[in-house]
C-alpha cells in the first residue's frame, strides 16, 4: 500500500487534536464562568441574609404585622424576595406574597439544608413568580437550626442574558482561534516534512553508511520520509546498541566495584554537590546514599576537618592525601583520605573523587595487640622473675638451710602453678576462638540445672574456706542449646570471681531464669551476685579484656590470671549470647550471662 506523505499525517492529526481541544476548552470555560457567577450570586445573597438575620430575630419577638411589613419594604428596596419560615415549614412572612395563602415550605431543598445548620441554596423555576429564581436559606438560630429559617431569592433572568452574550463571544473567538490554528498547523507540517530527507542522510553518516539489516515498517500510514528514515536508523540503532551494551557492561563492572569497596568513596562536583557516594561511605557517616545526591557536602558531612580537606582538594589540581581523626556518632574514627581530580569527557574539571580508608579498626587491633603483648609479658615476667630470684638464692647457699630451702621451693612451686594457670587460660582462649572461627562448637539441648550444680560443687571448696554460702535458684526443667563443658567453665569462672572478692561469711547468689526479650525471643539469664567491694564505673567496660585489672595489686594477691572474664566473654559469644556487669562501689557486683534458648539468635546486651 502506498505510504501517505508525512505532511498530510501531521496536518490532519494536528487539526483532529487542536480543534476538538479548542471547543472542549470553550465549553469547559463557559461552564466554569456560569458556575462562578452563580456561586458569587449565591455568596452575595447569603451575605445579605446574614445582615438581615438580627433584624428578623428582633421583629419575631413583636407582632407578626411588623415582620411582614419589614420584609415587604426591605425586599422592595433590595429587589430581593425575603421569606421567613417557621421550624415546621409554615411561612411567617414574605416580601412578595401573603404568607397566609402560601404552601408549607418545609419540603423545599434549600430549607431542608438550612434546617441541618448549613447554608442551603437552590436554582429552580418559581411557579409563583413565573421565572427562574436562585434561593438561599440560612438558619435563624445557629444553635437551633430547626427553630426557623430565613430565605432570600433573586431572579436570574438578567444573569442568564449576560451569560448568553458571553457564550456567543467565546464561541466566536473559538472559531477564529481554530482557523488560526489550522493555518499554523499547515505551516508547521510543511516545515517538519522538508528537512526529514536531510535527517536521513545525517543519520546514515552517523551510523557508518551500512544498511544490511533494514527495519521493516508494517504500518500502512507511515510517510515516505519516515520509511526512508527507518531504514537508515536501523543500522544506526544496531551500532548504537553494540556500544550501549559495552557501556552498560563497563558501568555494571564499575558499579559492582564501587559498591563492594570497603573503602568509602565520595564523588564531589565542582559546585560542591555530592555526585555519588558508595555504601561504605554512607554507612561510615550514617547517611542514605540516595537522599544525599545533588546536595552540598557541607550540609551532609558536618565535620570541619573533612570539609576543609574536600574544599582544598576541589581547589587543587593535584592529588591530595591526609590522615584525619574525626568524631562521628560519638566515636573517634581515623581516616586516611585521598582526593584525585575528576574530569568529564571533554577533559574539563568537574570535581574530585575522595577515597576514605577507615583505619579505626586497624588501629584498635594494633593497640589491642600491643596491650596484649605488654600484658602477657608483664604477667609472665612476674612469676619468672620470682622463680629465678629464689633459685639464685638457693644456689647461693640457701639450699643448705632446710627451713629456708623448703620455704623458697614452696614459693617457686606457687609461681610455677601461676605460670601454668596463665598458659592454660591462654590455651583455653585460643581453643575457643579457633573453634568459633571454624564453627566447630557443637550446641545440644541440655538441662541447665545439672551444669549449674556441677559448677557450684567445683567452687564449694573455695567457698567453705571463706565460710561463704552459695544460694542457687534454678528451675530443674529449664533447657537450652548449649555446650555443657564450656557453659560450666563460664559459670565456674564467674563463681570463682564472686567468691574471691566477697568478704568472709557472706553469700553469693546464683539465679537462672528464662525470660522473653522485647521482640518475643526466649533467653536464659544466669546472674551471679556477690557482696564484694564493687567495680568503679570507668573500669566496667574493660574488665572483660584480657589481663585487664581494676586493681593489679589486689588481683595478684588473690592469685587470678586476668583471663577468667575474657574466657567468659568468648564462651558467651560462641553461644551467640552476651555477658555484662552491673556494679556500684561498696554495693557488690552482679554478672549476667545471657544465652538464647534456641542457640541461634544473637541477643542484645543490657
Amino acid at each position: 500500500m502506498q505510504n501517505i506523505r508525512l505532511f498530510r499525517q501531521i496536518f490532519i492529526a494536528a487539526l483532529l487534536i487542536i480543534i476538538p481541544s479548542i471547543f472542549a476548552t470553550t465549553w469547559y470555560g463557559t461552564r466554569m464562568i456560569q458556575s462562578f457567577y452563580y456561586q458569587e450570586m449565591q455568596r452575595d445573597i447569603g451575605d445579605r441574609a446574614l445582615l438581615l438575620r438580627p433584624h428578623i430575630l428582633d421583629l419575631q419577638r413583636g407582632p407578626g404585622r411588623q415582620l411582614q411589613e419589614f420584609c415587604r419594604q426591605t425586599g422592595r428596596l433590595a429587589t430581593t424576595r425575603i421569606t421567613v419560615i417557621d421550624g415546621d415549614g409554615t411561612v411567617l412572612a414574605d416580601s412578595n406574597e401573603n404568607p397566609a395563602h402560601m404552601d408549607n415550605h418545609g419540603t423545599r431543598p434549600e430549607v431542608r439544608t438550612a434546617m441541618t445548620g448549613k447554608i442551603g441554596s437552590s436554582l429552580r423555576f418559581s411557579k409563583t413568580l413565573k421565572q427562574n429564581m436562585l434561593y438561599v436559606a440560612i438558619p435563624l438560630h445557629n444553635d437551633r437550626p430547626q427553630a426557623g429559617i430565613l430565605r432570600l431569592s433573586v431572579p436570574v433572568t438578567t444573569l442568564d442574558t449576560v451569560l448568553s452574550a458571553i457564550h456567543r463571544k467565546i464561541l466566536q473567538g473559538a472559531l477564529f482561534i481554530a482557523l488560526v490554528a489550522a493555518g499554523l498547523s499547515y505551516f508547521l507540517a510543511r516545515r517538519i516534512s522538508r528537512p526529514l530527507e536531510e535527517m536521513r542522510r545525517g543519520a546514515e553518516r552517523l551510523a557508518g553508511g551500512k544498511t544490511n539489516q533494514p527495519l521493516v515498517m508494517h504500518e500502512t500510514n507511515v510517510s515516505k520520509e519516515m520509511a526512508e528514515l527507518a531504514r537508515s536508523l536501523n543500522h544506526m540503532a544496531e551500532q548504537i546498541n553494540k556500544r550501549i551494551n559495552i557501556i552498560v557492561q563497563q558501568r555494571n563492572e564499575l558499579e559492582a566495584v564501587f559498591t563492594s569497596m570497603t573503602d568509602g568513596v565520595l564523588a564531589i562536583g565542582a559546585d560542591h554537590q555530592i555526585i555519588r557516594i558508595n555504601k561504605a561511605a554512607a554507612e561510615l557517616f550514617s547517611l542514605d546514599s540516595q537522599d544525599v545526591r545533588n546536595k552540598p557536602f557541607e550540609g551532609v558531612l558536618r565535620n570541619r576537618l573533612l570539609q576543609e580537606f574536600i574544599s582544598q582538594a576541589l581547589a587543587s589540581e593535584i592529588i591530595a592525601r591526609q590522615d584525619l581523626i574525626l568524631m562521628e556518632t560519638g566515636r573517634q574514627i581515623t581516616l586516611r583520605t585521598h582526593a584525585v581530580p575528576l574530569y568529564d569527557g571533554a577533559g574539563k574539571r568537574m570535581g574530585s573523587l575522595v577515597i576514605m580508608n577507615n583505619l579505626t579498626r586497624i588501629n584498635q587491633l594494633e593497640n589491642m595487640r600491643q596491650d596484649f603483648v605488654a600484658n602477657v609479658s608483664h604477667e609472665l615476667k612476674t612469676p619468672i622473675t620470682a622463680i629465678r630470684g629464689y633459685v639464685e638464692t638457693l644456689l647461693d647457699g640457701a639450699v643448705n638451710d632446710p627451713g629456708e630451702a623448703e620455704n623458697f621451693l614452696q614459693i617457686i612451686d606457687r609461681q610455677g602453678k601461676r605460670l601454668d594457670a596463665i598458659v592454660e587460660d591462654l590455651l583455653t582462649l585460643a581453643r575457643i576462638e579457633d573453634r568459633a572461627q571454624k564453627n566447630s562448637i557443637s550446641l545440644q539441648r541440655e538441662h541447665l540445672f545439672p551444669i549449674i550444680e556441677t559448677a557450684v560443687q567445683t567452687c564449694m571448696v573455695q567457698a567453705r574456706q571463706k565460710d561463704i554460702a552459695v544460694n542457687v535458684e534454678c528451675n530443674p526443667t529449664l533447657e537450652a542449646m548449649v555446650n555443657s563443658p564450656m557453659l560450666e567453665q563460664a559459670v565456674i569462672n564467674l563463681l570463682t570471681n564472686a567468691i574471691t572478692y566477697s568478704p568472709e561469711k557472706k553469700t553469693v547468689d546464683l539465679r537462672v531464669q528464662q525470660q522473653s526479650t522485647t521482640d518475643g525471643r526466649k533467653v536464659i539469664r544466669i546472674s551471679i551476685r556477690d557482696q564484694g567491694p564493687g567495680i568503679p564505673a570507668e573500669h566496667q567496660e574493660r574488665i572483660f579484656e584480657r589481663f585487664y585489672r581494676c586493681d593489679r595489686a589486689r588481683s595478684r594477691k588473690h592469685g587470678g590470671t586476668g583471663l577468667g572474664l575474657s574466657i567468659v566473654k568468648h564462651i558467651a559469644g560462641s553461644h551467640n549470647g552476651t555477658v555484662m556487669v552491673r556494679s556500684r562501689l561498696g554495693k557488690g557486683s552482679t554478672f549476667i550471662l545471657t544465652l538464647p534458648v534456641d542457640g541461634r539468635t544473637t541477643v542484645a546486651s543490657g
